[in-house]
Order: structure tokens, then sequence, then C-alpha cells
């Protein structure tokens, strides 16, 4: 296999996230380009996206290349390859159209000068201390005031259940 193939197999191994995978395609590679200084980077930076418990070196039980007895393929499986080609072009094209909408923004986010505050409306002023005092007036007399006395409950059921409902009409206890 060639460097350039190994190269590919790599990284198509690190975006299926075949981590291990992908560190035995660049030892590959480096067999053969041993002097490649940005392949060795590549490979630390993958090496570390590896967790403690993938360290422990693990193969896949499905083979890469696809086994020269598979059965043939159907034409169903042919049109829904087709179909799938078809999706990831789609998705393809809505990705590329996502990036560039996200430059858009991102040079909206970031303007090339300072903004002009002088420009911008003027808004009526309200004096802080004149709304917190009569705030805090209402407050306190809430607070504090006495509750209302009220009077005994009569003892006739008719007149105690009245007195009750206009209690909680009211909203006093007593």
């Amino acid at each position: 296999m060639t460097p350039d193939e190994l190269e590919q197999k790599a990284e198509r191994a690190v975006r299926r996230g075949e981590l291990l995978v992908a560190l035995e395609h660049f030892d590959a590679y480096l067999a053969q380009q041993p002097d490649d200084e940005r392949i060795r980077t590549r490979m630390e930076a993958v090496r570390a996206l590896l967790q403690p418990s993938e360290m422990v070196s693990r193969r896949r039980a499905e083979p890469e290349e696809a086994d020269a007895r598979a059965a043939p393929v159907s034409s169903a499986e042919v049109g829904e390859m087709h179909a799938s080609s078809g999706r990831f072009a789609e998705a393809a094209e809505s990705y590329v159209l996502l990036r560039e909408r996200l430059e858009e923004l991102r040079a909206l986010a970031h303007p090339r000068r300072k903004a002009d505050l002088g420009a911008g409306e003027k808004l009526e002023a309200v004096s802080a201390a004149s709304v917190s005092a009569e705030r805090s007036a209402r407050a306190h007399a809430a607070s504090f005031a006495p509750l209302p006395v009220a009077r005994p409950l009569p003892r006739e059921p008719k007149e105690m259940l009245e007195e009750l409902l206009s209690r909680v009409r009211t909203g006093r206890r007593g």
C-alpha cells in the first residue's frame, strides 16, 4: 500500500473513531517514510485522544477490506447504495452552506470598529431615590402593620360558615 493510501485510511479511521486502527495505519506509513514529521505529529495528536481503557491493544472484529468470498450485490442493494450516495451529497452541500452561514455570523459578531454610543437612542432617566422610597414605605407598612382583630366565631353552623367565607374572601385569619 502506498504512503498516501495509508494516510487516507488512517484519517478515515480517525473520523470513524477507530483510533487504534488509525495508529496502526500511521505506524505502517512511518515504516515506509520514517522522516515525515507531519505524520509523527498527527500520530501523537491521535494518541492523545485515546482513553486509558483504549490503550489496551485491541483489534477490531470485522476486517477492513471486503471479503472476496462475499455474496454478489443485489440490484436492491445497488439501489440503496445510490440513494445513500445521494443523501451523502445532500448532507455535504448542507454542511458547506452551514459553514458559509457560520462565517457570516462570525463576521457580524466581531465588528471592525467600536460602537458609537453617542448615536444611540436616549432614554428618560427616572430617579432611583423616588422609586425606592415609595416602595420601601409600602413594603414596611405591609410587613409591620398590625393585624386586624378578628371577632370570635359564632356557635351556629350557618353563621359560622358565613363568617369563615367572609374571612376567606377578605383574606383575614383569626
